[in-house]
C-alpha cells in the first residue's frame, strides 16, 4: 500500500510566525511554491497558502492600507496535517473533507517531516492509473493468447468450446440451424516424417490461410487438435456446411503442396459436416467426426455429410471429391 511517506516532498518554504509577510512571499516566489509552513521548534503552527494571500490582498484593497504584516496576521492556524504512515487514500480523504490542497506531513511525535500537495497526490494517482492500464492491456493480451493457437493464429480448442457453447445456446433459443465442418489433412503424419516438422508447420500455416480466404464473414476456424481443424458456421444448415467444407477442400487441393507419400501426390483435405437446431455441441461434433471417419475410409480428399440432427434427413448425396 502506498503511504504518505512514499509521495511526500521536503518542505521547500517555511517561516516563523513573526516573520514579515513580504519576506515570506518573496521566498515562496523564489522557490516557486504555493504555500509556506509556519513552524516553531519543529512543530506545525500554521500554513500560509495562496488562499490566505488572496484574502489579505482583498482586505488591503478594501481598506486602502497595506500594513507591514507578519505571517501570523494572515496564516491559517493549526492546519490539517497527515501522518507519514497514513495511506494515500487517507491523505486524499483528508484533503477532500477539509477542502485543502496542501497537507503538512508529521511523524508520530507531531514534528514536521515533509509536505504533500494536491499535485503530488494527483501525479501518484495518475501513475497508479497508468500502471493499472498497462496491467489491463497485459491481461487482455494474455486472455487473447489463451484463446489463440500460437502457430496458426486461429482459435484454439478452449476458444472453440466457448464459442460453440454460445452458438449452440442461441440456436436452441431461436431454433436457427448452425453447422460445423471437421477438417483433417490426409496422410499428414507421413508428410511430417518425410519433410520434417518445420515444413509440416509451414504447410499447416498455408492450409489455414487458404481456408480462411474461402470463409464467409461470421464463420470461424479453430485448431481442434494436431492437423485437425473445426469450422464453426452459425446460421448454416447442412447444405451451407457442405459448400463451405468443399470450398476449403478445393483451396487446399489448389495449393498443390507436394506430398510424395500420398496417393494424390499433393497434400489434401478430408472433412465431415453436421448441422443442428437444438442438439448439444458435443453431439454435433460426434456426428461430424463420424462423417469425417467415413470420408477417410472411402479414400480421403472428400467431404462427407452426417445426418441433419434437426430433421433426420440423410445428406450422403452431398459427398464430394
Amino acid at each position: 500500500m502506498t503511504t504518505v511517506s512514499d509521495l511526500m516532498t521536503s518542505v521547500g518554504s517555511s517561516a516563523r510566525e513573526d516573520d514579515l509577510l513580504v519576506d515570506v512571499v518573496a521566498t515562496m516566489r523564489a522557490n516557486n511554491h504555493s504555500c509556506a509552513v509556519i513552524t516553531a521548534d519543529g512543530l506545525v503552527k500554521g500554513i500560509l497558502t495562496e488562499r490566505d494571500l488572496v484574502a489579505a490582498y482583498s482586505r488591503a484593497l478594501q481598506t486602502g492600507v497595506i500594513d507591514c504584516w507578519t505571517v501570523s496576521a494572515i496564516m491559517t492556524p493549526d492546519p490539517v496535517c497527515v501522518r507519514q504512515d497514513a495511506s494515500l487514500f487517507d491523505a486524499l480523504r483528508l484533503a477532500r473533507a477539509h477542502h485543502v490542497r496542501h497537507l503538512p506531513v508529521i511523524d508520530h511525535q507531531g514534528y514536521l517531516v515533509g509536505m504533500v500537495t494536491h499535485t503530488d497526490m494527483i501525479n501518484l494517482y495518475v501513475d497508479i492509473l497508468e500502471q493499472q492500464s498497462v496491467l489491463m492491456d497485459a491481461n487482455t493480451e494474455l486472455r487473447a493468447q489463451s484463446r489463440e493457437d500460437p502457430l496458426l493464429r486461429i482459435g484454439n480448442r478452449r476458444a472453440m468450446q466457448t464459442d460453440m457453447a454460445k452458438v449452440s445456446a442461441t440456436a436452441q433459443r431461436t431454433r436457427q440451424a448452425y453447422a460445423i465442418a471437421l477438417l483433417d489433412l490426409d496422410y499428414f503424419k507421413p508428410f511430417n516424417d518425410h519433410y520434417g516438422h518445420v515444413e509440416g508447420d509451414h504447410a499447416l500455416q498455408a492450409v489455414v490461410s487458404a481456408i480462411k480466404n474461402t470463409m464467409r464473414q461470421g464463420d470461424t476456424l479453430y485448431r481442434y487438435g494436431g492437423e485437425e481443424l473445426l469450422m464453426l458456421l452459425p446460421g448454416s444448415d447442412i447444405r451451407d456446411a457442405s459448400h463451405a467444407a468443399e470450398r476449403a477442400r478445393l483451396a487446399v487441393q489448389q495449393l498443390a503442396l507436394t506430398h510424395d507419400h500420398s496417393p494424390y501426390h499433393i497434400l489434401t483435405l478430408s472433412g465431415g459436416i453436421a448441422s443442428t437446431r437444438a442438439s448439444l455441441a458435443d453431439d454435433l461434433i460426434a456426428q461430424a467426426d463420424k462423417a469425417l471417419y467415413r470420408a477417410k475410409a472411402e479414400g480421403r480428399n472428400r467431404i462427407c455429410g452426417s445426418v441433419d440432427l434437426a430433421s433426420g434427413v440423410s445428406v450422403d448425396t452431398l459427398e464430394s471429391r
